[in-house]
């Protein structure tokens, strides 16, 4: 193997062995003062400036340069070698489990969560590390051995390359392993109970005839198959395994099931009844064969996974109690950790702030706690998340509702944003889903994730900096790892809140897993100060679709309704990314976007679409009824006033059929474009939008016209003109209500200006027709 001295290109290429952290400072491959040896580095094409490299580090074969079919499931490391050194010890982890950090590095050596971890001779410049899991992220770490050291002991051995958190880009490394090949879904669950449940069983080829791909022999390629007693063909596995899941790894799993020998009787009866188990809990099932000589290795003797939750009684609904702790220095084992905890402490003085995230993320490995439980924030009070919190197991947040009916008002939960890491705001976001641990496969099954009568906010959150040409803070309401398990979610639920801040998005899913969302529902929200994350007031989508897998689907009952979303920019609200792809034949979007008042959306530039859902899935329906579009703007306010309707290409599938249901929708009579409020794709364009199918709109064609109504924004609403600012406050409020209220925090950002939707005019079409969100018709001031 060719080998790469560092010091005879260091001359060549020394811009590239530096890099920055947090604080600017350069990190250098030149060793210390104090003796250590040179700090090598990986391969990549960040330090070698060569694309397509040879020795470059990559997921490749791992068995040997003859053989013809791609191994998916190893990982060729390449470095630079030190002349004169010990040797080099090479470390390989999850990325979930070390991304923190070199502490998080050392906590999983500790707990023997390396996937990776060996001492190599001082001529080895390469290796390569077989048999991982696949579609699952790594980083790796290396650091360069001194002789002046005896074995085991590290005095004056390199800096770790790798050990960093992730941002410091020249000092790491990331690999991606590649997507499995098409897995027969051979098992599947039913009969959940608190201590039990059914492991179905279909092994049948014949039956796995279709769209997943055995016409075609992917199947016979990947997995054994034998003829069973009758002749049939089938898939030969032996053993069912049930374990723990890494949400809650201690959770009982009797010795039985641990390995079971599957019999013919199980086969003949088609399921297996296990039981035996923790309440509460969730475990992962797999069925295997364990003869894999012809196949690999373990991750292709296994079929698909089961993620499995034993149910439970949800007890009396959990009040958090409103509770500022000082941390002790005794909870923390190094100076750094307790340092931060204290900072965070002062934020939560003086945010007046109790935490929340921790009671949360506990929650999920919690057995005594089941699935569904509520809990209580107290009303009128501060709460506040410091971690992202993964949202893996069902429940409901809200305000209490004796505190409501008390008038102590809604609670509020900061989505971090009240201390600041230099001059960048921290931000936190929720998570659908969690990221998977070392050998675990399959999906995680949630029930309802409900909100409930909350305020969501991050104070020091920030949008775009038109002063310095800088993006707005990064931070979303309700996000997903790059790299997460698979999730089907029977529904998440927001009734009756408001989300301001969430700079970049509301709602997206990301990465190649498989997303079911049964129901979507968001009822009675208000949404403003969010959004304008660059220049053009893109970011993210308000739902940001999967645009990855023909089999996900989060649009399949997708609902807003009665919301009102003010001056608030995005590059679409809804959108699968625009991604082409052959959905399954069971994938339906079914939207409804009703009853909403939606003041100045994506005004900043062309090309944002309340609909932007290029590739449609065949027999998808979108209703949109009912709702008041406004675009406002007061004097001296040179704000651009872009307004676009939809984005809609083509559908995918057979037989090719959409259902539209648009009707009724509204808008004031000022801002107009050639008389109607889109300046651009109206719902009634005839390419690529709905009036391109306008036979298949329920209430007729002419109905894909937004009607304008004789009154203009300052004679419907009190005062609906957003405060005209060239600072990144430019599309801040205060409040919308015209209550007058302003929080000490907007008050210290400098947004003392609201708005007043509440209608003054009541004798219009608008209100007749009942278009807009019930809230603004009351009459309140």
């Amino acid at each position: 193997m060719k080998k790469f001295f560092l010091y005879s290109i260091m001359l060549l290429a020394a811009g590239s062995f530096t890099a920055c952290n947090d604080d600017n400072d350069e990190l250098s491959v030149y060793g210390e003062d104090d003796g250590r040896e040179l700090m090598t580095m990986f391969r990549k094409e960040h330090n070698t400036n060569i694309s397509n490299d040879q020795y470059q580090c990559q997921v490749v074969n791992g068995y040997g340069l003859g053989e013809s079919e791609p191994d998916l499931n190893a990982i060729h490391l390449y470095w630079y070698a030190i002349e004169g050194c010990k040797g080099y010890q090479v470390q390989l982890a999850l990325q979930p489990n070390v991304a923190n950090g070199a502490d998080a590095w050392a906590q999983s050596e500790t707990e023997g969560k390396l996937i990776y971890n060996e001492i190599l001779g001082p001529d080895v410049t390469d290796v390569i590390i077989p048999d991982l899991q696949y579609q699952t992220d790594y980083r790796a770490a290396i650091r360069v051995l001194s002789n002046k050291d005896a074995d085991g002991v590290y005095d004056h051995a390199s800096k770790w390359y790798g050990h960093g958190d992730g941002r410091q880009w020249g000092e790491y490394l990331g690999i991606q392993t590649g997507d499995r090949y098409e897995v027969p879904e051979i098992i599947t669950q039913a009969n959940v109970d608190k201590t039990s449940f059914r492991v179905k069983i279909q092994r049948t080829v014949s039956e796995f005839t279709g769209d997943d791909g055995y016409k075609n022999g992917s199947y016979a390629e990947n997995f054994f198959t034998k003829s069973d007693a009758s002749g049939n063909e089938v898939f030969d596995f032996q053993y069912l395994t049930i374990e723990a899941s890494a949400t809650n790894p201690e959770a009982k799993v009797p010795a039985e099931w641990a390995k079971y020998k599957l019999t013919d009787e199980d086969f003949a009866r088609g399921y297996v009844d296990v039981s035996g188990f923790d309440q509460n809990s969730v475990y992962t099932v797999n069925v295997e064969n364990p003869d894999v000589t012809s196949k690999k290795c373990y991750w292709d003797a296994i079929y698909n996974t089961l993620s499995v939750r034993t149910s439970g009684d949800p007890g009396d609904p959990i009040i958090v109690k409103h509770v500022i702790k000082e941390p002790s220095r005794n909870d923390y084992e190094s100076q750094d950790a307790y340092d931060a905890a204290m900072k965070q402490y002062q934020g939560m003085v003086e945010y007046d702030a109790c935490r929340l995230d921790t009671i949360l993320v506990n929650y999920n490995s919690d057995n005594s706690l089941a699935e569904g439980t509520v809990f209580y924030l107290e009303g009128g009070k501060n709460y506040v998340l410091f971690n992202n919190v993964s949202l893996c197991k069902g429940m409901t947040v809200a305000t209490n509702p004796e505190d409501l009916a008390a008038g102590k008002g809604r609670a509020t939960v900061f989505m971090s944003g009240i201390t600041k890491n230099g001059t960048t705001p921290n931000a936190m976001n929720f998570m659908f889903g969690r990221q998977p641990e070392s050998g675990e496969l399959g999906g995680i099954y949630i029930q309802s994730l409900i909100f409930e009568n909350l305020n969501f906010d991050a104070p020091l959150c920030k949008h775009f900096d038109l002063d310095n040409n800088l993006s707005g803070t990064g931070n979303y309401f309700i996000n997903m790892y790059s790299n997460g398990m698979a999730v089907t979610m029977k529904s998440f639920e927001m009734r009756n809140c408001t989300v301001e801040r969430a700079v970049r998005g509301f709602i997206r899913v990301q990465g190649s897993k498989v997303k079911l969302f049964e129901h979507v529902i968001v009822d009675n929200c208000e949404f403003y100060n969010d959004g304008f994350y660059d220049n053009n007031g893109a970011g993210y989508a308000w739902v940001a679709g999967d645009g990855s897998s023909p089999k996900s689907n989060i649009f399949m009952d997708m609902q807003f309704t009665n919301n009102t979303f003010y001056d608030s920019p995005r590059t679409a609200f809804f959108t699968d990314n625009g991604k082409n792809l052959a959905w399954k034949s069971d994938i339906q979007y079914n939207i409804k976007f009703n009853n909403n008042t939606v003041v100045n959306f994506s005004t900043r530039s062309s090309g944002r679409y309340l609909f932007n859902l290029r590739y449609l899935p065949t027999g998808s329906k979108i209703e949109c009824k009912n709702n008041l579009f406004i675009l406002a703007a007061g004097a001296g306010d040179s704000r651009k006033l872009n307004f676009n309707g939809m984005d809609i290409r083509q559908i995918n599938g057979d037989p090719y059929t959409m259902v539209f249901d648009i009707e009724n929708n509204w808008s004031t009579n000022n801002h107009l474009t050639a008389g109607q409020i889109f300046s651009a794709q109206a719902f009634s364009a005839t390419k690529n939008s709905a009036g391109k199918y306008a036979d298949w709109n329920i209430p007729g064609k002419d109905e894909l016209n937004v009607r304008v109504a004789n009154i203009s924004n300052e004679e419907l609403m009190y005062d609906p003109n957003p405060p005209y600012t060239d600072t990144y406050y430019m599309h801040s409020v205060a409040f919308i209500d015209g209550s007058g209220k302003v929080s000490r925090y907007n008050k210290d950002a400098g947004i003392t200006k609201g708005v007043n939707l509440y209608f003054k005019n009541f004798d219009n079409e608008i209100v007749k027709a009942g278009a807009g969100a019930p809230k603004w018709r009351t009459g309140a001031k």
